[in-house]
Parts: structure tokens; sequence; C-alpha cells
């Protein structure tokens, strides 16, 4: 199935589209927690409930789109060594493992402060 190019195009394209989808919930969250005050001080309590009740969906959208960017990352382990010429396998393979600690990093300490924004 992952020697079919569209299926890896696929792949590719899901990967892409679930981190920015990750980082505009985010976005997103961030956007909500800078007016929770505004309807705190308006005593507007449906509507700051409505917020809350939107920051969770938004959370959960967020740990989707991570969970779509692992099973896609994972499939990609499964064919970069046959589309990368042999002599840069090496070069390549140094870079990815430091991309993906650092990713790790941004997408924990990301989801973390996600987390502190729908659950403080």
């Amino acid at each position: 199935m992952l020697d079919n190019s569209y299926v890896r195009l696929a792949n590719n394209w899901l990967h892409d589209v679930a981190t920015g989808l990750w980082a505009a919930c985010l976005i997103v969250l961030w956007v909500l927690e800078q007016q929770q005050p505004l309807f705190a001080a308006a005593g507007s309590t449906p509507a700051w409930r409505a917020m809350a009740h939107t920051s969770q969906i938004m959370f959960w959208l967020l740990l989707g789109a991570l969970a779509v960017i692992a099973v896609t990352g994972i499939l990609r382990l499964f064919y970069w060594r046959k589309q990368t010429p042999p002599g840069e396998v090496r070069g390549k393979r140094k870079a990815l493992i430091g991309k993906h600690v650092a990713f790790v990093l941004v997408y924990g300490a990301g989801t973390f402060w996600a987390s502190t924004m729908v659950w403080p």
C-alpha cells in the first residue's frame, strides 16, 4: 500500500494539515483565554459557559490533530528510506532525529500549555 505514490502523497498531506490544525487550535485557545476577563467583568455567565465549552472542544480537536500527526508520522517511517538517495540516508537520519526531538518538545509544551488554558 505504501508503494503507491498517491497513498504517500495523501499521508504527507494529512500530516501537514493536522500540524496546521494543531497550531490553529492552540492560537484559538489563546484568543479565547484572552477574552475570559471581558466575559467575567460583564457578568455574562451564559457566554462564559459557551466559551469554556468551546475551549474544551478546541482542546479535544487539538488532541485529535496530534493523534493524526503521530499516526501519519509513523507511516512515514516505512517509506522515507526508499525515497532518499542511498548517499543521503545517514545525514537525513541525523536531521530527522534532531527535528523530531525538537517537535516532541514543541508539541508536548504546546499541548500542556493548551491544557492549562482550558483547565487552569
